[in-house]
Protein backbone atom coordinates (compact mmCIF):
# COMPACT_ATOMS: atom_id res chain seq x y z
CA UNK A 1 0.00 0.00 0.00
CA UNK A 2 2.79 2.38 0.90
CA UNK A 3 4.44 1.94 -2.49
CA UNK A 4 1.14 2.65 -4.25
CA UNK A 5 0.26 5.79 -2.30
CA UNK A 6 3.70 7.26 -1.80
CA UNK A 7 4.92 7.53 -5.37
CA UNK A 8 6.89 10.76 -5.64
CA UNK A 9 5.75 13.03 -8.45
CA UNK A 10 3.71 10.19 -9.92
CA UNK A 11 0.07 11.21 -9.82
CA UNK A 12 -1.93 8.45 -8.17
CA UNK A 13 -5.67 8.38 -8.77
CA UNK A 14 -6.21 5.29 -6.62
CA UNK A 15 -6.53 1.57 -7.20
CA UNK A 16 -8.90 0.89 -10.09
CA UNK A 17 -10.85 -1.96 -8.45
CA UNK A 18 -11.66 0.26 -5.45
CA UNK A 19 -12.73 3.36 -7.39
CA UNK A 20 -16.47 2.53 -7.13
CA UNK A 21 -15.93 2.32 -3.36
CA UNK A 22 -14.11 5.68 -3.38
CA UNK A 23 -17.05 7.18 -5.27
CA UNK A 24 -19.63 5.72 -2.87
CA UNK A 25 -17.75 6.78 0.26
CA UNK A 26 -17.02 10.17 -1.28
CA UNK A 27 -20.72 10.79 -1.93
CA UNK A 28 -21.63 9.75 1.62
CA UNK A 29 -18.87 11.94 3.05
CA UNK A 30 -19.98 14.90 0.95
CA UNK A 31 -23.58 14.57 2.12
CA UNK A 32 -22.46 14.20 5.74
CA UNK A 33 -20.23 17.25 5.59
CA UNK A 34 -23.00 19.26 3.99
CA UNK A 35 -25.41 18.20 6.74
CA UNK A 36 -22.82 18.86 9.48
CA UNK A 37 -21.71 22.26 8.24
CA UNK A 38 -18.33 21.08 6.87
CA UNK A 39 -17.35 19.28 10.10
CA UNK A 40 -14.84 16.87 8.53
CA UNK A 41 -13.81 15.07 11.71
CA UNK A 42 -17.35 14.58 13.00
CA UNK A 43 -18.16 13.01 9.63
CA UNK A 44 -15.17 10.63 9.95
CA UNK A 45 -16.28 9.68 13.48
CA UNK A 46 -19.82 8.94 12.24
CA UNK A 47 -18.38 6.82 9.41
CA UNK A 48 -16.29 4.82 11.86
CA UNK A 49 -19.10 4.28 14.38
CA UNK A 50 -21.52 3.17 11.65
CA UNK A 51 -18.96 0.70 10.30
CA UNK A 52 -18.35 -0.77 13.73
CA UNK A 53 -22.08 -1.13 14.26
CA UNK A 54 -22.33 -2.98 10.95
CA UNK A 55 -19.52 -5.25 12.15
CA UNK A 56 -21.21 -5.94 15.50
CA UNK A 57 -23.27 -8.99 14.35
CA UNK A 58 -20.13 -10.54 12.82
CA UNK A 59 -18.16 -9.94 16.03
CA UNK A 60 -20.95 -11.40 18.17
CA UNK A 61 -21.05 -14.47 15.94
CA UNK A 62 -17.28 -14.79 16.24
CA UNK A 63 -17.57 -14.55 20.03
CA UNK A 64 -20.13 -17.37 20.06
CA UNK A 65 -17.93 -19.51 17.82
CA UNK A 66 -14.99 -18.97 20.18
CA UNK A 67 -17.19 -19.97 23.12
CA UNK A 68 -18.30 -23.14 21.30
CA UNK A 69 -14.67 -24.00 20.50
CA UNK A 70 -13.74 -23.53 24.17
CA UNK A 71 -16.59 -25.80 25.28
CA UNK A 72 -15.40 -28.50 22.88
CA UNK A 73 -11.76 -28.18 23.92
CA UNK A 74 -11.78 -31.16 26.36
CA UNK A 75 -13.27 -33.44 23.69
CA UNK A 76 -10.79 -32.18 21.09
CA UNK A 77 -7.87 -32.83 23.46
CA UNK A 78 -9.21 -36.32 24.19
CA UNK A 79 -9.22 -37.16 20.45
CA UNK A 80 -5.74 -35.68 20.03
CA UNK A 81 -4.41 -37.85 22.88
CA UNK A 82 -6.06 -40.86 21.29
CA UNK A 83 -4.05 -40.33 18.08
CA UNK A 84 -0.62 -38.95 19.06
CA UNK A 85 1.14 -40.67 16.15
CA UNK A 86 1.39 -38.48 12.99
CA UNK A 87 0.64 -41.61 10.97
CA UNK A 88 -2.89 -41.57 12.40
CA UNK A 89 -3.53 -38.02 11.18
CA UNK A 90 -6.28 -39.11 8.79
CA UNK A 91 -8.15 -40.94 11.57
CA UNK A 92 -7.73 -37.95 13.89
CA UNK A 93 -9.13 -35.58 11.26
CA UNK A 94 -12.06 -37.91 10.61
CA UNK A 95 -13.03 -38.07 14.30
CA UNK A 96 -12.63 -34.31 14.60
CA UNK A 97 -14.99 -33.81 11.67
CA UNK A 98 -17.48 -36.22 13.22
CA UNK A 99 -17.28 -34.31 16.50
CA UNK A 100 -17.93 -31.01 14.74
CA UNK A 101 -20.84 -32.55 12.82
CA UNK A 102 -22.43 -33.91 16.03
CA UNK A 103 -22.03 -30.58 17.78
CA UNK A 104 -23.11 -28.50 14.78
CA UNK A 105 -19.86 -26.56 14.96
CA UNK A 106 -17.87 -25.05 12.11
CA UNK A 107 -14.44 -23.77 13.28
CA UNK A 108 -14.02 -21.91 9.98
CA UNK A 109 -16.73 -19.48 11.11
CA UNK A 110 -14.11 -17.78 13.28
CA UNK A 111 -12.47 -16.70 10.01
CA UNK A 112 -11.52 -13.25 8.88
CA UNK A 113 -14.95 -11.79 8.12
CA UNK A 114 -14.73 -8.74 10.41
CA UNK A 115 -11.10 -8.09 9.45
CA UNK A 116 -11.86 -8.36 5.73
CA UNK A 117 -14.78 -5.95 6.13
CA UNK A 118 -12.53 -3.51 7.97
CA UNK A 119 -9.95 -3.70 5.18
CA UNK A 120 -12.61 -2.94 2.56
CA UNK A 121 -13.81 -0.03 4.68
CA UNK A 122 -10.23 1.20 5.05
CA UNK A 123 -9.88 1.29 1.27
CA UNK A 124 -13.02 3.43 1.10
CA UNK A 125 -11.58 5.74 3.77
CA UNK A 126 -8.41 6.02 1.67
CA UNK A 127 -10.57 7.34 -1.15
CA UNK A 128 -11.96 10.03 1.16
CA UNK A 129 -8.62 11.02 2.68
CA UNK A 130 -6.29 10.78 -0.31
CA UNK A 131 -8.58 11.80 -3.16
CA UNK A 132 -10.98 14.35 -1.61
CA UNK A 133 -11.07 16.73 -4.60
CA UNK A 134 -12.22 14.03 -6.99
CA UNK A 135 -14.52 11.93 -4.81
CA UNK A 136 -15.82 14.19 -2.03
CA UNK A 137 -15.92 17.57 -3.77
CA UNK A 138 -16.87 16.01 -7.10
CA UNK A 139 -14.06 17.57 -9.19
CA UNK A 140 -13.84 14.45 -11.32
CA UNK A 141 -11.28 15.91 -13.76
CA UNK A 142 -8.48 15.54 -11.18
CA UNK A 143 -9.11 11.78 -11.18
CA UNK A 144 -8.07 11.63 -14.83
CA UNK A 145 -4.39 10.70 -15.05
CA UNK A 146 -3.60 12.98 -17.99
CA UNK A 147 -5.31 16.03 -16.50
CA UNK A 148 -3.78 15.36 -13.10
CA UNK A 149 -0.31 15.18 -14.69
CA UNK A 150 -0.88 18.55 -16.36
CA UNK A 151 -1.91 20.06 -13.01
CA UNK A 152 1.17 18.51 -11.40
CA UNK A 153 3.41 20.20 -14.00
CA UNK A 154 1.93 23.58 -13.02
CA UNK A 155 2.06 23.24 -9.23
CA UNK A 156 5.40 21.43 -8.86
CA UNK A 157 7.61 24.53 -9.48
CA UNK A 158 5.45 26.49 -7.01
CA UNK A 159 5.80 23.74 -4.42
CA UNK A 160 9.56 23.62 -4.91
CA UNK A 161 9.63 27.37 -4.38
CA UNK A 162 7.62 27.04 -1.16
CA UNK A 163 9.98 24.40 0.21
CA UNK A 164 13.13 26.12 -1.04
CA UNK A 165 14.19 22.79 -2.51
CA UNK A 166 14.45 22.60 -6.33
CA UNK A 167 14.47 18.82 -6.06
CA UNK A 168 11.39 18.58 -3.80
CA UNK A 169 8.87 15.89 -4.74
CA UNK A 170 5.10 15.97 -4.33
CA UNK A 171 3.43 13.09 -2.57
CA UNK A 172 -0.32 12.72 -2.13
CA UNK A 173 -1.23 14.88 -5.13
CA UNK A 174 -4.77 15.94 -4.12
CA UNK A 175 -3.82 16.43 -0.47
CA UNK A 176 -0.90 18.56 -1.58
CA UNK A 177 -3.30 20.79 -3.51
CA UNK A 178 -5.47 21.10 -0.39
CA UNK A 179 -2.51 21.86 1.86
CA UNK A 180 -1.06 24.56 -0.43
CA UNK A 181 -4.17 25.73 -2.24
CA UNK A 182 -3.69 29.40 -1.30
CA UNK A 183 -0.31 29.34 -3.06
CA UNK A 184 -1.57 27.35 -6.06
CA UNK A 185 -4.94 29.05 -6.57
CA UNK A 186 -3.99 31.80 -9.05
CA UNK A 187 -1.95 29.45 -11.26
CA UNK A 188 -4.64 26.76 -11.22
CA UNK A 189 -7.41 29.21 -12.10
CA UNK A 190 -5.28 30.72 -14.88
CA UNK A 191 -4.39 27.37 -16.44
CA UNK A 192 -7.49 25.29 -15.64
CA UNK A 193 -10.35 27.79 -15.39
CA UNK A 194 -12.91 25.15 -16.42
CA UNK A 195 -11.86 22.90 -13.54
CA UNK A 196 -11.08 25.40 -10.80
CA UNK A 197 -14.14 27.62 -11.01
CA UNK A 198 -14.90 30.23 -8.35
CA UNK A 199 -17.47 27.93 -6.74
CA UNK A 200 -15.07 25.00 -6.63
CA UNK A 201 -12.27 27.17 -5.26
CA UNK A 202 -14.56 28.25 -2.42
CA UNK A 203 -15.47 24.60 -1.78
CA UNK A 204 -11.79 23.60 -1.68
CA UNK A 205 -10.98 26.38 0.81
CA UNK A 206 -13.92 25.38 3.01
CA UNK A 207 -12.86 21.73 2.90
CA UNK A 208 -9.28 22.79 3.66
CA UNK A 209 -10.46 24.69 6.73
CA UNK A 210 -12.48 21.67 7.85
CA UNK A 211 -9.32 19.53 7.96
CA UNK A 212 -7.85 21.71 10.67
CA UNK A 213 -8.32 20.17 14.12
CA UNK A 214 -7.46 22.35 17.13
CA UNK A 215 -4.90 24.16 15.00
CA UNK A 216 -3.41 20.92 13.62
CA UNK A 217 -3.20 20.60 9.85
CA UNK A 218 -4.45 17.08 9.25
CA UNK A 219 -3.34 17.10 5.61
CA UNK A 220 0.28 17.23 6.80
CA UNK A 221 2.46 14.17 7.42
CA UNK A 222 3.50 14.09 11.11
CA UNK A 223 7.17 14.62 11.91
CA UNK A 224 9.04 14.97 15.18
CA UNK A 225 10.32 18.37 14.01
CA UNK A 226 6.78 19.68 13.46
CA UNK A 227 5.93 19.93 17.15
CA UNK A 228 2.48 19.12 18.51
CA UNK A 229 1.21 17.18 15.47
CA UNK A 230 3.23 14.13 16.66
CA UNK A 231 0.46 13.73 19.24
CA UNK A 232 -1.55 11.97 16.48
CA UNK A 233 0.86 9.00 16.05
CA UNK A 234 1.38 8.82 19.84
CA UNK A 235 -2.35 8.61 20.58
CA UNK A 236 -2.68 6.15 17.70
CA UNK A 237 -0.06 3.92 19.37
CA UNK A 238 -1.70 4.19 22.81
CA UNK A 239 -5.19 3.34 21.54
CA UNK A 240 -3.84 0.49 19.38
CA UNK A 241 -2.03 -0.97 22.37
CA UNK A 242 -5.20 -0.59 24.45
CA UNK A 243 -7.29 -2.39 21.83
CA UNK A 244 -4.75 -5.22 21.50
CA UNK A 245 -4.41 -5.63 25.27
CA UNK A 246 -8.18 -5.80 25.83
CA UNK A 247 -8.55 -8.24 22.94
CA UNK A 248 -5.83 -10.47 24.46
CA UNK A 249 -7.42 -10.41 27.92
CA UNK A 250 -10.84 -11.25 26.49
CA UNK A 251 -9.41 -14.16 24.48
CA UNK A 252 -7.72 -15.44 27.63
CA UNK A 253 -11.05 -15.28 29.48
CA UNK A 254 -12.86 -16.97 26.60
CA UNK A 255 -10.32 -19.75 26.24
CA UNK A 256 -8.24 -20.38 29.39
CA UNK A 257 -6.79 -23.51 27.77
CA UNK A 258 -4.98 -21.28 25.27
CA UNK A 259 -3.23 -19.26 28.00
CA UNK A 260 0.01 -21.13 27.33
CA UNK A 261 0.06 -19.61 23.85
CA UNK A 262 -0.59 -16.09 25.10
CA UNK A 263 3.11 -15.21 25.06
CA UNK A 264 3.46 -15.66 21.30
CA UNK A 265 0.00 -14.16 20.68
CA UNK A 266 0.93 -11.10 22.72
CA UNK A 267 4.04 -10.57 20.62
CA UNK A 268 1.95 -10.70 17.44
CA UNK A 269 -0.61 -8.29 18.88
CA UNK A 270 2.10 -5.84 19.93
CA UNK A 271 3.52 -5.79 16.41
CA UNK A 272 0.42 -4.21 14.88
CA UNK A 273 0.24 -1.17 17.24
CA UNK A 274 3.91 -0.36 16.65
CA UNK A 275 3.45 -0.91 12.93
CA UNK A 276 0.53 1.57 12.96
CA UNK A 277 2.74 3.97 14.95
CA UNK A 278 5.39 3.76 12.22
CA UNK A 279 2.84 4.13 9.43
CA UNK A 280 1.34 7.20 11.17
CA UNK A 281 4.56 9.03 10.37
CA UNK A 282 4.34 8.03 6.71
CA UNK A 283 0.80 9.15 5.94
CA UNK A 284 -1.18 12.37 6.50
CA UNK A 285 -2.39 12.94 10.06
CA UNK A 286 -6.01 12.38 8.97
CA UNK A 287 -5.21 8.65 8.58
CA UNK A 288 -3.86 8.52 12.14
CA UNK A 289 -6.99 10.31 13.35
CA UNK A 290 -9.18 7.68 11.67
CA UNK A 291 -7.17 4.89 13.33
CA UNK A 292 -7.52 6.58 16.73
CA UNK A 293 -11.31 6.76 16.41
CA UNK A 294 -11.45 3.21 15.07
CA UNK A 295 -9.36 1.94 18.01
CA UNK A 296 -11.50 3.75 20.60
CA UNK A 297 -14.72 2.41 19.08
CA UNK A 298 -13.18 -1.09 18.87
CA UNK A 299 -12.29 -0.98 22.58
CA UNK A 300 -15.83 0.04 23.53
CA UNK A 301 -17.27 -2.62 21.23
CA UNK A 302 -15.07 -5.37 22.68
CA UNK A 303 -16.08 -4.43 26.23
CA UNK A 304 -19.77 -4.34 25.22
CA UNK A 305 -19.62 -7.78 23.59
CA UNK A 306 -17.75 -9.26 26.56
CA UNK A 307 -20.31 -7.84 29.01
CA UNK A 308 -23.30 -8.91 26.94
CA UNK A 309 -21.92 -12.33 26.02
CA UNK A 310 -19.74 -13.48 28.94
CA UNK A 311 -17.92 -16.77 28.18
CA UNK A 312 -19.58 -19.00 30.78
CA UNK A 313 -23.12 -17.83 30.08
CA UNK A 314 -22.52 -18.03 26.34
CA UNK A 315 -21.15 -21.57 26.65
CA UNK A 316 -24.11 -22.64 28.83
CA UNK A 317 -26.58 -21.12 26.37
CA UNK A 318 -24.84 -22.83 23.45
CA UNK A 319 -24.90 -26.15 25.29
CA UNK A 320 -28.68 -25.87 25.71
CA UNK A 321 -29.14 -24.83 22.07
CA UNK A 322 -26.94 -27.70 20.83
CA UNK A 323 -28.80 -30.23 23.00
CA UNK A 324 -32.17 -29.07 21.66
CA UNK A 325 -30.85 -29.10 18.08
CA UNK A 326 -29.32 -32.58 18.46
CA UNK A 327 -32.52 -34.02 19.94
CA UNK A 328 -34.51 -32.44 17.12
CA UNK A 329 -32.24 -34.10 14.54
CA UNK A 330 -32.57 -37.45 16.30
CA UNK A 331 -36.36 -37.14 16.33
CA UNK A 332 -36.40 -36.34 12.61
CA UNK A 333 -34.22 -39.36 11.86
CA UNK A 334 -36.61 -41.61 13.85
CA UNK A 335 -39.58 -40.26 11.90
CA UNK A 336 -37.86 -40.95 8.59
CA UNK A 337 -37.04 -44.50 9.65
Amino acid sequence: MNSILLASNVVSTGIAVFKPLYWLFGKCMGLLMEALGNQYFIAIIIFTVVTRLLLLPLNVRQQKTMARTTRLQPKIQKIQKKYPDPKDRAQLNQEMQELYAREGHNPMQMGCGPMAFQMVFLMGIIGIIYYPLGYVLGISAVNDGTTAKSIMDVILPIYQGLTGDPEAKITYFQLNILENFSAYKDALVANFSDIFTAERCDAIMAYRDGMNLFGLDMTAIPHWKDGIIVIIPIICLITSLGSSLISTLIQKKNNPAASQQMGSMMMMMLMMPFFSFYISFRFPAAVGFYWIISNVVAILQQIFIFKQYPPRKTQARLMIENTIERRSREENIKKIQ
